[in-house]
């Protein structure tokens, strides 16, 4: 099972604090595929990390899991940012 790593979108938690819209605030990359959900549901071990680096996106602390995630609400990103 591959890698899961989850994130806050501060971008999208900023556009809903300005328009009251109701964009999903996480990022989850699972490999190249990257979705978004309003709640991620962790079925196993994971971790929570912050080493001074950040991803490719910005976050500079975030969450690593190689259990099954559930994402509450999941969309694209197009999806997302259309809402």
């Amino acid at each position: 099972m591959p890698k899961h790593i989850i994130h806050v979108n501060r971008q999208h938690v900023s556009m809903n604090a300005k328009d009251g819209k109701d964009r999903p605030v996480y990022t989850i990359k699972t490999g190249s595929k990257i979705r978004y959900a309003r709640e991620v549901l962790v079925d196993g071990p994971s971790k929570m990390v912050y080493n001074g680096k950040q991803l490719s996106c910005g976050a500079r602390a975030w969450i690593e899991t190689d259990a099954e995630v559930v994402l509450v609400d999941e969309m694209t990103f197009k999806e997302a940012r259309g809402i």
